[in-house]
């Protein structure tokens, strides 16, 4: 028998962050597994994975401004967001814990790695290296842009679909990917009235980010993990096509890897393979279909 699903709300300085989280009660002392979702997904993303990984204490958060969780007044940077993560693992009473991350999720998690070591037992970046970066020279164009897209946001709020159908299609434009996989990630993102359908994330989310690192800073970031990492990289997804890919991979130090066939959400459209390897690189039980 698989263990459950259950909804976590949880808050944090008056916020609420909000979830979803499996662990077997039979297990004692099970390990802790923290997973964190791309760019304008939700903790359904994880969903697919978790009967694969019975043995964890496993909890899928939707970032703020994500899914249900609430927006943050002041934005969203790299540097806040792994803030909230740190909040999040003390909300859940957990000392530390592994921690997975999914594209923007794995950008996120390095840079929690790196500022609070004690926090990640080990890191796994699912279609992520880090960050993304670009030149110095680029920076005075980035802010001008950012600038501009907070003074012009009413451009940014979600249009109107008039069914779930439409949302699906219009997420299955924007990315390259199943369609269950797709109706997962909008079941936990539309919010209906007698209009019809909108996005649930936060609009400010696709303003650009007012700067981003340099490609030395994020190496160094990198070189500077002490835990043990593992990344997944899908063979038609993004990392695969990224000339930075392998140089940023050789800085990790205590460091596994593994190319799966796939898209940039393998990890919803063939989740066994993807959860087979993060329980040979954690040495967990894999769920035997039995």
């Amino acid at each position: 028998m698989r263990p459950r699903l259950e909804s976590i709300s949880l808050t944090i300085d008056g916020l609420t962050i909000t979830g979803i989280r499996q662990c077997d009660q039979s297990i004692d002392n099970p390990p802790r597994l923290l997973c964190l979702h791309g760019w304008l997904d939700n903790a359904n993303s994880f969903v697919p994975m978790m009967p694969f990984l019975p043995a964890f204490d496993l909890v899928a958060i939707d970032l703020p401004g994500h899914g249900y969780s609430d927006a943050l007044p002041q934005g969203y940077t790299m540097h806040e967001l792994y803030y909230q993560v740190t909040r999040v693992i003390d909300a859940l009473g957990w000392s530390d814990c592994h921690v997975l991350g999914h594209s923007l999720g794995g950008s996120i998690a390095p840079m929690l790695t790196v500022a609070s070591p004690d926090s990640v037992q080990s890191l796994t970046m699912i279609e992520s290296s880090g960050p993304l970066s670009e030149p110095a020279d680029e920076l005075p164009a980035r802010m001008a842009k950012a600038l501009q897209n907070r003074q012009h946001s009413a451009r940014f709020e979600s249009r109107l679909f008039a069914s779930k159908e439409d949302a699906i299609k219009a997420r299955l434009k924007a990315a390259k990917m199943a369609s269950s996989s797709a109706r997962l990630i909008i079941d936990r993102q539309l919010s209906r009235s007698e209009e019809g359908y909108r996005w649930r994330f936060d609009p400010r989310w696709r303003f650009a980010s007012p700067q981003y690192l340099t490609e030395e800073q994020v190496r160094a970031l990198l070189g500077a993990i002490t835990c043990k990492t593992l990344t997944v990289v899908a063979d038609e997804g993004f990392l695969a096509n990224r000339p930075e890919t392998q140089a940023r991979l050789e800085c990790l130090k205590n460091h596994q890897s593994i190319t799966l066939p796939g898209h940039h959400h393998l990890h919803m459209d063939t989740p066994e393979p993807v959860a087979a390897a993060i329980n040979r690189f954690l040495d967990a039980m894999p769920d035997l279909g039995s």
